[in-house]
């Protein structure tokens, strides 16, 4: 195999000298990373020869599957302490290479002190040392390092103070945790604190005031950062609320009595769990804290292990309590995300979480997925509807959530009791009641010419005559002057090819929350109960459709599956530059062509934006040909004033 040039000196090293019996951290865990190269298959006996004295405390195979993928060792070297060795190797072939060195600690055990990681090569590609402080059997801060083994950039603090602030105000909210890092301003700002300043949150893990930011379960040299992320995304959503953080207690989950305990002092009514494990005796106490205060709503996460957790139960998800939303991970189109959890029974909700950006622990940008940000977005619902109704509680709170819910459609598999959230960032917004409501409309009214042109409509000429129908429903954020803001740029756009709009008949819909949505088996109902004349552009909340466009246009060309929807648009409302937008989609029907141009400044680019609204004049003579042909424009037959 290949080994790196550093290894390669080292093996020349260990052929001609010994080890000193006091060597260095460093000088242990490169002359493990040399042993280890040595040779295609080595073993851990192997690698004990490299250090005479020292002894095997654990050997074991590393599995994947039922599949061998490697080893993890332990050596008690001569002088004492404790060297980790993980190697993955799939194959015989080196992946990875993990070598740690735990020192001799102050209470006789061990602790961790200085971490490697290699490549397949051989070669070091970072490093992790922990420090510590004279007076505190704990790590203080990680320092991260380069090949070299060498410092890079700043330490990383592991257990820092809270900095000093005011209370902000708004709703409590509990975060349930692996803490935060509230050294970032977003994060720390936010903290929930009593009259003198200090914060309202615990750590149940260290039993301190400090719920910083760091799950070490899986390694203390490289911590996995959680609730930052959670936190930030409840920040996003919810931005007003005040953040109660406690940090779970791994140790001792019976501290679980006291953490809700303790929530419910601080006045906390919404509390998120984006967390779980498969043992059901781990989460009795909380369980039972639970149940003592249902007034509190405990929103948490269903799980990412790909499973049905009524068969194969995930715990806080599959507890039967009052005060409970289980909620799982969807796609944007409101499918179940690949490897998230459901339950006809025991999942409540699908709420789209896949690839959302998020603050980080560093404070930078990430992309995340899974339950875990699903629930946190059920959680800023719940923030919201509260600061609204101060006075509702858990029993409130969920009824007003899961009305909110669109259930499955008919054909659609089942995988959640109660159905989907597609915006849950909105739905405070939506009104309830229109699920029981009839597709309807509601009212009538007409963008007229002289809104669209201005003092030009008197002297528009020639070319050809276009009258298209707007459908949008209440309850969104369309309303009548932004129709009328948008019609008049794409208006403006298709005058280019001398078309004309003398009025556009605006029809305002009400009904159930489903229909908001475009799919295409919402799209044919709407379309055959309400029979508009077309072209029509509905103005809808959001797409559900795979693939998911913020606009779609149905000509003749591709309605061959869909007929009830030919020549229709279809618009959501986060729809970047909408005016140019909406002209863009009416040529692709009036051109009955779903071709893109993608000449610099031309509207039919695929990606619209202010600099491209040209229209060549071969564009203008299909434009015009086509439409006329399927009767979406028709010859002007009075060239003067109109």
């Amino acid at each position: 195999m290949t080994r790196g040039p550093r290894a390669g000196l080292l093996l020349l090293c260990l052929a001609g000298l010994p080890l000193a019996a006091g060597a260095a951290p460093e000088t242990l865990l490169r002359t493990m990373l040399a042993a280890n190269c040595a040779e295609p298959a080595p073993s851990l006996a192997r690698l004990a020869a490299a250090l005479p004295g020292s002894k095997i405390l654990e050997d074991k195979p590393r599995l994947a599957r039922g599949a061998v993928i490697g080893w993890y060792g332990r050596l008690a070297p001569p002088a004492g302490g404790e060297l980790r060795i993980e190697r993955i190797a799939p194959g015989g072939r080196l992946r990875r290479l993990l070598v740690e060195y735990w020192g001799p600690a102050p209470d006789g055990g061990t602790r961790p002190e200085l971490a490697l990681i290699a490549d397949s090569g051989c070669a070091i590609q970072q490093g992790r040392r922990l420090v510590y402080e004279a007076d505190s059997p704990d790590a203080t801060a990680i320092e991260h390092l380069d090949s070299q083994l060498s410092r890079s950039g700043p330490p990383e603090p592991l257990n820092p103070p809270v900095p000093p602030g005011a209370d902000p105000g708004g709703p409590a909210v509990a975060i349930v945790d692996s803490g935060v890092n509230y050294l970032l301003p977003e994060i720390g700002s936010r903290l929930a604190r009593d009259a003198s300043g200090g914060i309202l949150g615990f750590d149940y893990w260290d039993l301190d005031r400090r719920p910083f930011d760091a799950n070490p379960a899986r390694s203390p040299f490289f911590p996995q950062h959680h609730g930052t992320r959670t936190a930030s995304l409840l920040l996003r959503e919810a931005p007003g609320v005040r953040l109660v953080v406690y940090r779970y207690p791994r140790p001792d989950m019976a501290r679980m009595t006291e953490l809700v305990r303790a929530a419910a002092d601080a006045g906390v009514v919404v509390v998120n769990l984006s967390m779980g494990s498969n043992r059901r005796e781990a989460w009795q106490a909380f369980e039972s804290a639970a149940r003592q205060h249902p007034q509190m709503l405990f929103i948490v996460s269903a799980g990412n292990d790909g499973r049905d957790i009524d068969a194969q139960p995930v715990y806080p998800a599959a507890l039967p309590l009052a005060n409970l939303i289980t909620v799982t991970s969807a796609e944007p189109t409101g499918e179940l995300a690949v490897g998230s959890n459901w339950g006809k029974q025991s999942v409540d909700l699908l709420v789209p979480a896949e690839r959302l950006a998020v603050t980080g622990f560093d404070g930078g940008t990430e992309l995340v997925s899974g339950s875990s940000y699903a629930a946190v977005r059920v959680s800023a619902l719940a923030a919201r509807l509260l600061g609204d109704h101060p006075r509702w509680r858990a029993a409130e709170l969920k009824t007003a959530i899961f009305v909110r819910a669109l259930p499955a459609m008919a054909g659609e598999p089942v995988v959640v009791a109660k159905g989907l959230l597609p915006r849950p960032d909105r739905a405070d917004r939506e009104d309830p009641a229109a699920n029981q409501q009839p597709l309807r409309e509601v009212a009538r009214f007409s963008i007229e010419a002289s809104e669209l042109y201005g003092r030009e409509a008197a002297s528009f000429g020639g070319g050809y005559i276009l009258r298209p129908t707007f459908a949008y429903f209440e309850a969104t954020a369309w309303n009548r002057s932004r129709l009328r803001r948008y019609a008049r740029e794409a208006a403006s756009i298709l005058a280019r090819c001398a078309i004309f709009i003398p009025v556009i008949d605006v029809r305002v819909l009400n009904g159930p929350e489903r229909l908001r949505y475009f799919r295409d088996a919402n799209a044919s109902q709407i379309v055959r109960s309400l029979a508009l004349p077309k072209p029509t552009i509905y103005f809808v909340r959001d797409t559900l459709q795979a693939p998911a466009f913020e606009a779609e246009a149905i000509g003749k060309g591709n309605s061959a599956s869909r007929p009830l929807l030919r020549d229709t648009i279809w618009v959501v409302e986060d729809i970047r530059d909408p005016g140019i937008a909406l002209a863009h989609e009416l040529v692709h029907v009036l051109m009955d062509s779903g071709d893109h141009e993608e000449r610099t400044g031309n509207l039919m680019r695929a990606d619209t934006s202010a600099g491209h609204t040209a229209l060549t004049p071969e564009q203008c003579n299909a434009i015009a040909q086509a439409g006329t042909r399927n009767r979406l424009l028709v010859p002007n037959p009075d060239e003067t004033a109109r």
